[in-house]
């Protein structure tokens, strides 16, 4: 049983745990549900499928849940969450997600325009109604759901997981599936609108689904992320305490990275040509995530946003030389996070060894990171953005 006595209810918390839940959570959707309910009788409606103004709300819903998500990673990763369920964290997270899904689904109910479907032939019919690219994220919805329920039990059977078996509990693994193709909406949705992303702005809504996805990987691969484990973990020479070790664990983190990286761009390449700023944005977005989830005090956090800042600036800068060049663009991508990170780690935490690194090594890894994304670059699509000879 869950809680540190192992008693059924401590697993739900204390009753100021309770109380701190529901005031998070009940009370900022209450706010939310009055905000919307003016916007329906007095603002003119609320916003309709494909419109701006439905974008830019789910995109703002989106970065509640998000956030939320970011919160929760930095309280289990610096051991601010104890042996129960209902937490702070938990609330800002699953009220953000609550509010994200119930926006949408209510917006596609509208648009099924009859009762709520509850036979399997009314609910066919409401799925095959809607709107390409939006069947993803509903999936996602639901799973996300019956995660969260499953989570809820879990714990109560086999208590509250510690260190890395966080991100492998089986329930937590349904949670991160559900969240990834939930935030994925405003990017299928606009994947199937021919005249979607042609403008910053109008990118900024698919960005911003792409890092969170992004970034929710990101969490569930911290255990093996460079920019997420830390220092003394990686080093490999003078003044480290692990000794030789860490190479090899920096080297299999930055390969696993860099296919991850070059799969989220090469994705929205194949689709869109991005506006000069867009890499940027997209790489802060998952900055903010590496802040929340690497190690340290959370008034240093800044610091570790400041490499994924300094690739988008760059990648931006490269996509706008050689963009057309898709073999180069490819490989040029992960070597650029390398390197950046490795200026960081002179400018910021003053390593001037680096870690440690012979320079065969700090060399070869550079080119290695390029050669993954450059041969998942083959796999892509001929008719996209990125393979174009």
């Amino acid at each position: 049983m869950a809680g540190k006595d192992g008693g059924f209810l401590s697993f739900f918390g204390t009753a100021q745990e309770l109380r701190d839940f529901s005031e998070i959570y009940f009370g900022s959707l209450a706010i939310a549900l009055v905000y919307f309910l003016i916007r329906h009788f007095k603002g003119g409606g609320i916003a309709k499928l494909g419109t701006k103004r439905f974008d830019w709300t789910v995109l703002t819903l989106a970065i509640w849940c998000f956030v939320g998500l970011c919160i929760d990673g930095w309280a289990h990763k610096h051991g601010e969450v104890d042996d129960s369920f209902f937490t702070k964290w938990h609330a800002v997270w699953y009220s953000g997600f609550t509010a994200y899904a119930g926006y949408i689904t209510f917006s596609l109910w509208k648009l099924h325009d009859g009762p709520i479907p509850k036979s399997p032939t009314a609910i066919k019919e409401f799925l095959n109604g809607m709107p390409k690219g939006y069947s993803v994220g509903v999936i996602g919805m639901v799973v996300f759901s019956i995660s969260g329920f499953g989570d809820m039990l879990w714990h109560s059977l086999f208590g509250i997981e510690g260190g890395t078996d966080i991100l492998l509990s089986p329930t937590h693994l349904g949670l991160a599936a559900g969240l990834i193709l939930s935030l994925m909406v405003p990017v299928m949705s606009a994947w199937h609108n021919p005249d979607s992303g042609k403008t910053l702005s109008a990118q900024i809504p698919i960005i911003f689904g792409l890092g969170c996805s992004w970034s929710v990987i990101t969490l569930f691969t911290s255990y093996s992320h460079n920019l997420t484990i830390s220092y003394k973990d990686l080093c490999a020479g003078k003044g480290c305490a692990i000794g030789s070790g860490g190479l090899e664990t920096g080297i299999t983190s930055i390969l696993l990275q860099s296919v991850i990286m070059a799969g989220f761009v090469l994705f929205f390449l194949k689709r869109w040509k991005p506006q000069f700023g867009a890499f940027t944005i997209l790489f802060s977005v998952n900055g903010l995530a590496v802040a929340a989830f690497a190690p340290g005090e959370l008034g240093a956090a800044w610091k570790h946003l400041l490499t994924p800042i300094l690739t988008g600036i760059l990648v931006d800068i490269i996509y706008k030389l050689y963009g057309e060049r898709s073999r180069l663009f490819a490989f040029c991508l992960p070597s650029v996070a390398v390197v950046s990170w490795f200026i960081m780690l002179v400018l910021i935490s003053k390593k001037n060894n680096l870690l440690g690194w012979s320079i065969h090594a700090t060399i070869g890894v550079v080119f290695l990171a390029g050669c993954a994304s450059l041969m998942l670059s083959f796999l892509s699509e001929s008719d996209g953005n990125i393979i174009r000879e």
